[in-house]
């Protein structure tokens, strides 16, 4: 276990205990963040397709 510190623009200190539970869970998020980032802008691109036949290098 490794214990983390933060202190915020405002001065306030935030600790914790980091465990390998802890760090795992994280990086699931962050994966799983960046899908559904990823996820939106395809949708957006396929919304911006359908409005404009025309959208896009090459077509």
């Amino acid at each position: 276990m490794t214990k983390k510190q933060f202190v915020s623009s405002k001065g306030e200190t935030w600790e914790w205990e980091e465990t390998p539970e802890t760090a795992a869970a994280l990086k699931a998020l962050r994966e799983t963040e960046k899908r559904n980032a990823t996820e939106r802008l395809h949708a957006d691109i396929r919304e911006l397709e359908l409005k404009a036949p025309d959208y896009g290098v090459g077509k």
